[in-house]
């Protein structure tokens, strides 16, 4: 006999299946912990994006906008970077070609891609993360080019300084 000693408090298997229908509605959990884009933030189920039936959780929408705008070049970024389990083994289209530089000069967190706010720099394109901090570039793009390079961030212009 089971330890219930009334009949109303024993389990049956609806109400075990009403409680195990439950602890399944719990909030999603995200797949990718951290968001492949500002890769020093969490990643959030809200900000979902399903890629080849894969999905890739993001911190924010604008993000999330990010990505949908060269979806295909920022599967193959992060396929190379593993920043993405889910999608680390679909297909990308053939001639995908990743930037040389990967990150904003201003943070060496936040990812560029190629439709990135961008400028020329001595006849080399410079991505941005977002459009403020190309309106910063544009204040002092000699000094902000020589600590970019010096941090690593804009590979693109090694030497060319």
């Amino acid at each position: 006999m089971l330890p219930f000693p009334h009949s109303f408090f024993r389990p049956t298997i609806g109400s075990l299946a009403l409680v195990i229908f439950v602890v399944g509605l719990r909030a999603e959990e995200p797949a990718n912990k951290i968001c492949p884009l500002m890769t020093e933030d969490e990643a959030v189920a809200e900000a979902k994006v399903a890629y080849q039936g894969k999905d890739i959780y993001f911190c924010c929408s604008p993000c999330v906008k990010q990505f949908k705008r060269d979806p295909d070049y920022y599967v193959a970024l992060f396929q190379e970077m593993k920043s993405v389990p889910a999608v680390q083994e679909v297909k990308v289209p053939d001639g995908i070609e990743l930037l040389e530089q990967r990150f904003c000069p201003f943070s060496t967190k936040r990812l560029v891609g190629p439709s990135s706010p961008s400028t020329d720099y001595k006849g080399v394109k410079v991505y941005f993360s977002k459009p403020g901090h190309l309106r910063t570039w544009n204040a002092d793009p000699d000094g902000y080019a020589k600590e970019a390079v010096a941090n690593g961030l804009l590979p693109q212009l090694k030497g060319k300084i």
